[in-house]
């Protein structure tokens, strides 16, 4: 019989925000799966570790995902990701894959589910608390209220569009365009349109919280999520 494959949400950076379904998940899982090869540098891991500290003694696989925007090459590595995982999967063994914030929201562990399903093999998906509530909460305000809408946005096309959107707008994986992302939000923000709030390593140590487009730092990190307000 073939075992799972269990994509798991750590949350976007403080241990404490695991759920007691994914800490017991990753407890009975056999094999741990990492989207990074240096286990030591893998957030995903250092956020769990020390709820579930056994962890450092099961067996691990873990392998770097390139970040690239050519579909042949993305899928060729989705391919060779899945191909590591998948005769232990038949095997009969259960394979939890961490990932940080939640595995349906912008996750490697989505391209890993649908060629997992594709062979039959069974796939659970354990929710984590997403970045940009954690976000939220960390900048102490409201995602929406009422019948406020609220639209999620990758921070790495044109936002022109996406801006004129009703209600509230979140930028995921903001940090490696935000010069551009600045550009289209200032003036809109000293119009007195919009209020922006940036949060960056949200739930860690090193968490920075910003309260206008205007105090961004040009050298912002990747993993930053943007939400911006109608006033």
């Amino acid at each position: 019989m073939a075992g799972v494959l269990f994509g798991i949400g750590v949350g976007p950076g403080d241990p404490e925000m695991l759920t007691l379904k994914a800490v017991k998940a990753i407890k009975e899982a056999d094999v741990i799966c990492l989207p990074k090869a240096d286990k030591d540098k893998c957030r995903a891991y250092q956020i769990a570790l020390p709820v579930v500290p056994e962890i450092r003694y099961k067996k691990t696989i873990s392998l770097d995902f390139e970040m690239t925007k050519d579909e042949v090459r993305l899928a060729t590595i989705h391919k060779e990701f899945y191909e590591k995982y998948k005769q232990l999967l038949l095997d009969g063994y259960n394979l939890a894959f961490l990932t940080i914030g939640d595995p349906t929201v912008y996750s490697t562990f989505g391209y890993i589910m649908k060629l997992a399903k594709k062979d039959g093999i069974e796939v659970e998906i354990i929710n984590g608390i997403t970045s940009f509530c954690g976000s939220a909460a960390s900048a102490g305000i409201l995602l929406s209220e009422s019948e406020e809408n609220i639209h999620i946005i990758s921070g790495q096309g044109n936002l022109d569009e996406e801006l004129k959107l009703s209600g509230t707008k979140i930028i995921m994986k903001s940090g490696r365009n935000i010069s551009s992302i600045k550009e289209r939000l200032i003036p809109l923000e000293e119009a007195g349109r919009i209020i922006v709030y940036a949060v960056v390593d949200c739930g860690m140590e090193t968490e920075q919280i910003y309260n206008s487009a205007m105090t961004i730092p040009e050298d912002s990190k990747y993993m930053m999520t943007i939400i911006i307000k109608e006033k």
